[in-house]
């Protein structure tokens, strides 16, 4: 009898144990990303003066400073998720894997449906550019003068809600916004819609870069960029919002803006 107490008793501590280490390990994944004392950010490279990574394989940017002062402010350890893509980001935020998405994102209408946004710089934007190599050509005024043309542009970006309005135009979604820059160097489309910001640092790098702003109806103007959030996610939109408020007010954010050139 007492052997097999001896057996049942070791079984137990046995299933206990295993128990204990597999909780133990769940938990410390969740910890990696989603811990009460932490604010996991999803960002993609790539995306200068956004983000980026330096020679020596850490994270930069502006996108990159804010979140660091974002996270000490509301007294939580950053983690940030590099996700490559814009559509990879939404896909993260939806399913619960970030919190929040930062990465230069405008505040449009169309957006405003679907996600909560807290703007956190930039001001009002009325046209976007409209990137050529070496020269515009002379019958270009608007998007429609480049109906049977190809035009790159991110997916999921506002500027593909302004190009979808085009039935006529050739769209070449780019994941990578110097992916872009290749395609018109090598003439596999003959522009590419861009954010501002990245149009003057390729306008800075590329003097071959030719810029061309496109007014923009008042329905698709933006205004500025915002950190995206989750509507559902009530506590952390106004801790965000606290957050944000108080880097601007100390101008800690101006600052910022003025180091990577976000005006």
């Amino acid at each position: 009898m007492n052997k097999y107490l001896k057996l049942i008793l070791g079984l137990t501590i046995a299933m206990v144990l295993l128990a204990y280490f597999w909780f133990g390990r769940q938990s410390s994944r969740l910890c990696k990303g989603h811990c009460a004392n932490s604010l996991v950010v999803g960002v993609a490279a790539g995306y200068a003066p956004f983000v980026s990574v330096n020679p020596q394989g850490e994270y930069e940017g502006f996108d990159i400073d804010v979140a660091n002062a974002l996270a000490r402010e509301m007294d939580k350890k950053l983690v940030l998720q590099d996700l490559g893509s814009m559509s990879a980001l939404f896909t993260a935020l939806n399913q619960g894997k970030i919190d929040i998405i930062m990465w230069g994102m405008s505040i449009t209408p169309a957006r405003l449906q679907k996600v909560a946004m807290v703007h956190y710089a930039g001001e009002p934007t009325q046209s976007y550019p409209l990137l050529f190599w070496e020269k515009i050509p002379t019958h270009v005024k608007s998007l429609a003068d480049l109906a049977g043309q190809t035009v790159c542009v991110e997916p999921s970006s506002a500027q593909e809600v302004i190009l979808d309005q085009y039935d006529q135009i050739n769209k070449l979604p780019v994941e990578k916004i110097d992916d872009a820059l290749l395609n018109l160097q090598y003439n596999k489309a003959v522009a590419a819609l861009v954010e501002s910001a990245i149009a003057r640092k390729f306008k800075a790098k590329y003097p071959q870069i030719q810029i061309l702003d496109l007014p923009l109806a008042q329905e698709n103007q933006e205004q500025g960029i915002g950190i995206v959030i989750r509507p559902k996610d009530k506590l952390l939109i106004r801790q965000v919002q606290d957050a944000v408020q108080t880097l601007k007010d100390s101008q800690i954010i101006a600052q910022f803006s003025k180091k990577w050139g976000i005006i």
